[in-house]
């Protein structure tokens, strides 16, 4: 089918206010298919969960239902994407069969919106189907069941299933059953299903797949960390005192969009003053208005950011001050954070543990500390030293922006390095997305200020 697309040009259409409209057309190959990751790609990566899974069957669950209307766009579950390429598809089951060394997929039928069901969306089952995307078999999920029992009979031991990063909220007192967590529901539906079968978690297997990049992966999260670098470049200058959250969340939406990108990868964090205080930060997301208040002349900004694209993230933070300058025990604060953050860079590359990465960073804020002369400076280096309001982050960033990480780097990791700490009324906090490549790391989001005075020129247009 086709689409058309309508951008509005990047460059113009900000400088001048005009709207400059370029409108192309392209063909999409239908809702099941990624054009970014070669399908050759996802047939390696099912070739080799079925050896982990050798004993039993992996049953991966799409997300269950459509985008709702305050959302962007159709996030797909991140496992069932990874292993399928099928990212537009709810409701799906790919069974990745060990024990057979087999891979069919369930599709549910069409779903209906507004009254009416939803065309190009659910291939029809069959043979054609399954040859077009790779599989064994393209079924009818209403077969599911007897399929699943038929094969715990003949040969598969275990079911297995993935994990969520963190754990979800239930969402009711204790007691009751789960309302919430998709991933946690799948699984109690499977339990209540197939009562006698054993069910295991296969997450480990998925992020050790999923912690190494493949060269499509790579190229795809340079090109959204780069989008992502131009959406924090121009929120910057649209800082001032009396700017609110919102109107530079805006900002960086509006960017992703011009620069090429999908949408945010996540909702923007633009988080000042106090709200920029991780116990302030989180509560954003039970907030209808996102903790938004007008920015104030001396504050610093928590900006912590994604654009996405191609199907996979991005995740890219700095600290700014919205009145263009830092006081100077702000700047000599952050300009220690950068030596630490710089040290850790430094320490990374292939075969190097985590911990190693923060224990360098520290360690250069032990070395620097006799030279502050301010006394924010001086407070900064006590709470990196002691390990008190300070952290030093590490995650994995792919499909998902923030994707679990492994004890040690290894050549092809993707991830995002994000030391921060508080200091009083202010939060320092730094990020950048990095390749771990054979020799050392790359760091994707290049392009993006570090000491206090790059920051500061940026900020004035420089």
């Amino acid at each position: 089918m086709t689409k058309s697309r309508v951008r509005l040009h990047p460059r113009y259409g900000r400088r001048w206010g005009l709207v400059v409209l370029t409108v192309t057309t392209v063909c999409l190959p239908g809702p099941l298919a990624s054009q970014e990751v070669a399908a050759a790609e996802y047939a390696r990566r099912r070739s080799r969960i079925l050896e982990a899974v050798a004993d039993g069957i992996l049953l991966l669950h799409a997300r269950p239902a459509a985008k709702t209307m305050e959302q962007w766009g159709f996030i797909q579950d991140p496992s069932f994407l990874y292993f399928s390429g099928l990212n537009d598809l709810p409701g799906a089951i790919l069974a990745l069969d060990g024990s057979a060394s087999e891979v069919h997929l369930f599709v549910p039928p069409p779903p209906v919106s507004f009254g009416l069901p939803v065309p190009n969306l659910v291939p029809d089952p069959g043979l054609a189907t399954a040859r077009r995307y790779g599989l064994d078999s393209v079924r009818s999920w209403d077969d599911f069941g007897d399929w699943v029992e038929s094969r715990l009979e003949g040969g598969a031991d275990v079911l297995y299933v993935d994990e969520p990063r963190r754990p979800e909220s239930a969402g009711v007192p204790p007691g009751l059953d789960r309302v919430s967590g998709h991933l946690a529901l799948w699984k109690k539906a499977l339990e209540t299903r197939f009562p006698e079968a054993e069910i295991q978690s296969a997450k480990g297997a998925i992020q050790t797949m999923r912690w190494q990049k493949s060269a499509d992966e790579m190229a795809i999260l340079r090109r959204n960390a780069i989008t992502t670098v131009s959406a924090l470049l121009e929120m910057g200058r649209a800082l001032r005192p009396g700017v609110t959250q919102r109107e530079a969340e805006g900002v960086v939406v509006a960017t992703c969009l011009s620069e090429g990108g999908e949408g945010p990868s996540f909702w923007p964090w633009t988080m000042a003053g106090a709200n920029a205080h991780v116990e302030r930060l989180v509560g954003a997301f039970f907030r209808y208005d996102q903790s938004n208040r007008a920015m104030e002349a001396g504050e610093l900004v928590r900006v912590d950011i994604g654009c996405a694209g191609g199907l996979y993230g991005a995740d890219v933070g700095r600290t700014l001050p919205v009145s263009g300058r830092f006081t100077a025990g702000q700047r000599e604060a952050w300009d220690l954070l950068i030596v630490g953050y710089r040290a850790g860079l430094d320490a990374m590359g292939p075969g190097v543990e985590v911990r190693a990465v923060r224990a360098a960073s520290q360690a250069a804020v032990v070395a620097a500390a006799d030279g502050l002369t301010t006394d924010m400076g001086r407070r900064a280096a006590e709470t990196i030293i002691s390990g008190g309001e300070a952290i030093w982050h590490l995650h994995g960033v792919g499909i998902e922006s923030g994707e679990g990480a492994l004890p040690v780097l290894v050549e092809g990791a993707v991830i995002a390095y994000e030391p921060g700490f508080n200091v009083g009324p202010d939060a320092f906090y730094l990020e950048d997305m990095i390749a771990v490549t054979p020799d050392g790391v790359e760091v994707l989001s290049a392009g993006l200020p570090y000491r206090a005075t790059e920051i500061e020129a940026v900020m004035a247009g420089r």
